[in-house]
């Protein structure tokens, strides 16, 4: 289970760091080559980064050296409080592989080191597969971990370490899920990964697994330009408010654009006089609550609507600025712009048709933040 192991951690918590210093000469050849290990994780990371098993945080500072943003993921409480004295900035979160808070920001890479054998080689399964689901288009799976070419390879480490009165390292190897490479790579290359290999030391084996995109029905889809072409609309759950990616200019400036859903998709869609009307209202309101809005457009599927902000990372507050917003839309006597001069197809209203939608979105905000 994700958890099996946590008491283990809380006892070592403490030590931990002295462990993968060399210290314990029981987990030397373990933890050789260490930082050259955390190191390679970390350069070969890029974008918002999860990182399952922060543990003390040593890879995290690593990854924060280059600048990226990362979010924790760590079930041992013990070790999250020393990772947070380390790293107050960072956001650690209470979770495991298989059970952590939803992540509503898109995902460029996923890292781990010295975790992933916590899982039996079943939940490894069901793990990867997730890890196919929450990536953004192009995203990579990173990680160093031990690993064996072979039962035969695992069995004889486990008698070296017994034979030189290692019984801490041989009970280790035989009461985790320590895999057989090929086990793994399979499972990867099952959801469609790359799979590239490097051993680091007699144990640990350094992974780059590149998402190539999703099967259906026998047929890949591959990475295109446009993020919601790479979005599986069959995984999404309506209503939500997803933050679909971040465009860093060449000044530094940078547009936040949100993929807000009313309606499930290829399953419902807004009517078009209310969808026209709701656009007027929206367009025109959420700029009395927040002055970073660059646009707020309808998607051609009818259902939801994109919202672009400048500089303005606070999801939180893009969900009081909605919810003010389709207030608004509610307590609204008319709709503005609607005529020939300032409109298109100023036929083309319903203020009640609007307002419907609304209401309907408002009833379901508990939900905004669950998208799959």
């Amino acid at each position: 289970m994700g958890r099996e192991f946590v008491e283990i951690f809380e006892d070592w918590a403490e030590d931990y760091d002295r462990t993968v210093a060399g210290e314990n000469p029981e987990y030397q050849e373990v933890f050789r080559n260490y930082e050259e290990i955390l190191s390679l994780v970390a350069d070969n990371s890029s974008g918002t980064v999860l990182e399952f098993g922060v543990g003390t945080g040593n890879l995290s500072e690593k990854l924060f050296e280059k600048g990226l943003d990362v979010i924790g993921i760590e079930p041992s409480e013990a070790m999250r409080i020393i990772a947070e004295s380390k790293l107050p900035h960072m956001t650690i979160l209470d979770g495991d592989f298989l059970l952590y808070p939803q992540i509503t920001r898109p995902i460029n890479t996923i890292v781990n080191t010295y975790a992933f054998h916590h899982l039996t080689d079943e939940e490894k399964a069901k793990v990867i597969k997730r890890f196919s689901e929450i990536l953004s288009p192009g995203g990579k799976v990173v990680y160093a971990d031990t690993m064996f070419a072979s039962e035969f390879e695992k069995n004889r480490k486990i008698n070296e370490a017994k034979n030189a009165g290692f019984f801490t390292l041989s009970e280790d190897l035989e009461r985790e899920y320590y895999p057989i490479i090929n086990n793994v790579k399979n499972m990867f290359t099952k959801q469609n990964f790359t799979f590239y290999t490097k051993q680091m030391n007699d144990f640990v084996w350094f992974v780059i697994a590149d998402y190539k995109g999703k099967k259906e029905e026998g047929i890949i889809l591959k990475k295109m330009n446009v993020e919601s072409f790479n979005l599986d609309h069959t995984k999404v759950k309506a209503p939500y408010v997803r933050l679909v990616g971040v465009t860093v200019g060449e000044n530094g400036d940078q547009v936040y654009k949100y993929d807000i859903r009313f309606k499930q998709p290829n399953k419902e869609h807004m009517e078009m006089a209310g969808l026209h009307s709701l656009e007027h209202l929206m367009a025109e309101n959420i700029r009395n609550h927040m002055d970073q809005v660059l646009d707020i457009s309808p998607m051609g599927c009818q259902t939801g609507f994109y919202l672009s902000l400048l500089n303005h990372d606070s999801y939180d507050e893009v969900l009081k600025a909605l919810e003010k917003t389709l207030q608004d839309v509610l307590e609204a006597d008319e709709v503005p712009a609607c005529n020939e001069v300032q409109c298109g197809w100023a036929q083309n209203h319903s203020l009640k048709g609007a307002q419907e939608i609304a209401r309907e979105m408002l009833l379901k905000k508990d939900e905004w933040r669950e998208v799959f």
